[in-house]
């Protein structure tokens, strides 16, 4: 039997946030052991669940503070003998400290063991004080020529992550973290709210916040009551879940504040999911946070959410669209949102009903499919072998469709599919909530008529991005081909596309130009530049979204498409603008590829939130990008702008053609 060694620094991080990792390597065959310092609970201790699962435990001296130089080296020269008497195959550590004295055991060990680290947030990220930069990250760095795969849980961790020195194939890779339990975390009945509120004994008509996370000077929990004391309301109640060591501290602060009354801490709370039914609004005020697996449950149990902006929440929180983002140092700025929530109830109905979209990549199924992905790809592992045996089609082409009632142009998008020269692909359809009964029954008949055909039914309408998300989490192709319902693509299209790609790994996607249509036929050509630099992005979107053919491997580092309110009617010009950002890049082959229909007479066609939300995403999208000042401004107010000219001005200018 091979075996598997998972080692933290702190004991209770196994049982609540690995579990599930547990049971994905034993269905591999792998004998778990666990090695921590069992006598430094940070979280509920549950040897007991460990010990019925058949883990083998195995006590070591591991410290937190990797300072303490005895206790860790006592713990170094037990984690090499662990590895040599218990024959230990792969080594799978976490937090930094497990992951320094493991890594090193591991390259000191003869058994030479695959080595996996995950990194719950590196102690270096843009805005971290000069010291982690100085300490951690010449660690990390060094550390990984040990390592052969380095699990990141968000995007900024998975950059850096990337410029690393690995052993011999080894790289990064990005999970959605642990995983929401959604069977655990889910909006309450209006009995199972009033019964936790009862619970906690929060009086009926009060505004209840709730924070969940460890007492320490990273969770900021001050600034939320500091907030609340601003505000002066006396049917504000908060609830704080965790234990730690400025506990002490937020007593003193909560008694000067006179807020005795209003402000709990409740200690380890073992039902944090009847916690968070009774609350009004979720606040994770976190300086860092890796990604924070406490706001994603909150936002699984249908609670509004305030949060501080760092680099985990901006993994799922969008300004306005699913929450309200604040600098984690201003009390001032959590007291207006605390204030807003409490005065709206349409408003926290809405972030809640987008919140729950959201978790929705984050969930332990998404996780599992990573993971179990990952230690498949370990030499000699079950999955490995298995892994060999699928040979999945050379492009996945992805489709979100919503009520397109004319058939014949569905049909003819179908066909210029179907009819490529490049034929080894799979066509992914998602029915996204469709309440036609024509469009549904035309649906229904589609995997009849190709083999390749592969139809997601939907049972509500969530969104193009949303759509495209679910097609690209079941893509099995090396590539993915974007396509819309009513345009047509040109027979060699894909074959141009991937012979592209092959010959030029510098680019992570490509589109091309695209010929203008309508009933009339081809009236212009819609054309965009050849290798997009970020001047480009200042007038519209440099790709044509339909014409687009992505590398797949994109999306196993990167979250897809924002799934938001905001970018329902622009989430390519978003995602562009963000893979941008990342350091990724695109290209537009110089030839039309796809058949684009658009109105030569019609424009104004979308209602004026949808170009108050373009101009957000712009505005978001500039900053990032360091072009909003001047110039950019200018284009921020461009959607808005457009809806005030007559739409033959516009139609009349062959470069805005393809924007239409």
């Amino acid at each position: 039997m091979k075996r598997a060694l998972v080692v933290t620094t702190t004991s209770g991080f196994m049982p609540q946030f690995e579990l599930n990792n547990v049971r994905l390597l034993q269905e591999a065959g792998y004998q778990v052991h666990y090695a921590t310092n069992f006598g430094v609970p940070i979280y509920e201790s549950r040897d007991e669940t460990l010990s019925r699962m058949g883990v083998v435990l195995h006590p070591i001296s591991i410290e937190k503070n990797p300072f303490r130089i005895r206790k860790n080296m006592w713990a170094y020269k037990e984690l090499v003998r662990i590895i040599f008497r218990e024959h230990i195959d792969v080594v799978h550590c976490h937090n930094p400290n497990g992951g320094v004295l493991a890594r090193l055991a591991a390259k000191k060990s003869k058994r030479n063991p695959y080595v996996l680290y995950t990194a719950h947030g590196f102690h270096f990220f843009k805005g971290a004080p000069w010291k982690n930069w100085l300490f951690y990250y010449p660690v990390e760095k060094y550390l990984a020529r040990y390592t052969d795969v380095l699990i990141t849980i968000n995007q900024e961790d998975y950059n850096l992550a990337k410029s690393f020195t690995y052993k011999a194939g080894g790289g990064p890779r990005q999970i959605p973290g642990v995983g929401v339990d959604t069977a655990r975390f889910y909006p309450p009945t209006k009995t199972q709210r009033c019964q936790a509120r009862e619970q906690l004994e929060i009086p009926k008509g009060a505004f209840h916040l709730v924070s969940v996370g460890e007492l320490n000077e990273n969770k900021n929990h001050r600034v939320v009551i500091e907030a609340i004391a601003r505000l002066g309301l006396k049917d504000i109640y908060y609830s704080i879940c965790g234990e730690g060591p400025v506990r002490e501290k937020l007593e003193k602060l909560i008694e000067a504040k006179g807020l005795q009354k209003q402000v709990f801490l409740r200690g380890y709370c073992t039902q944090i999911d009847k916690v968070l039914w009774s609350a009004d609004a979720f606040v994770f005020p976190s300086y860092r946070e890796g990604l924070g697996m406490a706001a994603l449950e909150a936002m699984a149990c249908g609670v509004a959410m305030i949060a501080a902006d760092n680099r985990g929440s901006r993994e799922y929180l969008s300004q306005e669209s699913n929450g309200i983002v604040c600098a984690p140092q201003k009390a001032e700025e959590f007291a207006r949102a605390i204030k807003r929530l409490y005065e709206d109830e349409k408003l926290r109905t809405e972030f809640a009903k987008q919140g729950l979209k959201t978790v929705e990549r984050f969930t332990l199924q998404r996780n599992e499919e990573k993971m179990r992905d990952i230690y498949g790809r370990i030499p000699g592992g079950q999955g490995a072998e298995e892994r060999k045996t699928i040979n999945g089609p050379l492009v996945s082409v992805i489709m979100g469709v919503y009520n397109q009632s004319n058939l014949e142009q569905f049909t003819q998008a179908v066909d210029s599919i179907l009819q490529q020269t490049m034929g080894d692909l799979e066509y992914l359809i998602y029915n996204d909530g469709s309440s036609i009964p024509e469009v549904n029954a035309y649906i229904s008949k589609l995997e009849a008529k190709d083999s390749r055909i592969k139809v997601i039914n939907a049972g509500e309408n969530h969104g193009l991005g949303y759509a495209l998300n679910r097609c690209i989490e079941r893509a099995k192709g090396t590539y993915l081909a974007r396509m819309d319902a009513d345009d047509i693509s040109h027979p060699d299209r894909f074959e141009r596309q991937v012979a592209f790609l092959k010959e030029h790994p510098e680019y992570m996607w490509c589109g091309s130009n695209c010929r203008l249509f309508d009933e009339q036929g081809i009236w212009g050509e819609g054309t965009r530049p050849k290798n997009p630099q970020t001047q480009d992005y200042l007038k519209y979107s440099p790709y044509i979204h339909p014409s687009v053919m992505y590398r797949t491997e994109l999306f196993e580092s990167v979250t897809g498409y924002d799934e938001g309110k905001k970018t329902a009617r622009c989430e390519d010009y978003e995602l562009f603008m963000r893979l941008y950002d990342m350091g990724y890049r695109g290209y537009n082959i110089q030839k039309p590829l796809l058949d684009y229909r658009v109105s030569k007479v019609a424009y104004h066609t979308r209602a004026f939130r949808y170009y108050w939300y373009e101009a957000q995403i712009r505005f978001e999208g500039f900053r990032r990008l360091g072009v909003l000042w001047p110039k950019g401004w200018l284009y921020v107010l461009r959607p808005l702008i457009s809806k005030m000219v007559p739409t033959k001005l516009i139609v009349l200018r062959k470069a805005r053609a393809a924007e239409l």
